[in-house]
């Protein structure tokens, strides 16, 4: 599926800098999550589910994707469908923004 396909379907808030949304799949995250620090939230149509920070999202992406993470099972219980993400330099800059994206997305899974 495409980012716009994903992003057309969506009946939620887009706070992320960067409005491009990612199937949540191994191919999505292959193909588009960065081996970079950032902050990073996964949603199905109708809610975000959650919103982590990590200093590789690719690997974070993995792990929750891939049922690794202590979040995993709260996160695929609401069935994910895509990922969004941007990219924040130093792990109190990336904590600060993650705090500030809990707030205001109100994940289901957190």
């Amino acid at each position: 599926m495409l980012a716009s396909t994903i992003v057309s379907t969506w009946r939620i808030a887009v706070p992320f800098s960067d409005n491009r949304a990612y199937q949540f799949s191994e191919t999505g995250i292959a193909g588009n999550a960065p081996i970079r620090s950032g902050v990073y939230g996964i949603f199905n149509s109708i809610a975000w589910i959650y919103v982590g920070e990590a200093g590789d999202m690719q690997k974070r992406l993995y792990e929750h994707y891939r049922k690794q993470s202590e979040q995993s099972s709260r996160i695929w219980a609401r069935n994910p469908t895509g990922f969004m993400f941007e990219e924040v330099a130093g792990e109190q800059a990336r904590k600060a923004r993650e705090a500030v994206l809990i707030r205001e997305l109100k994940p289901t899974a957190q």
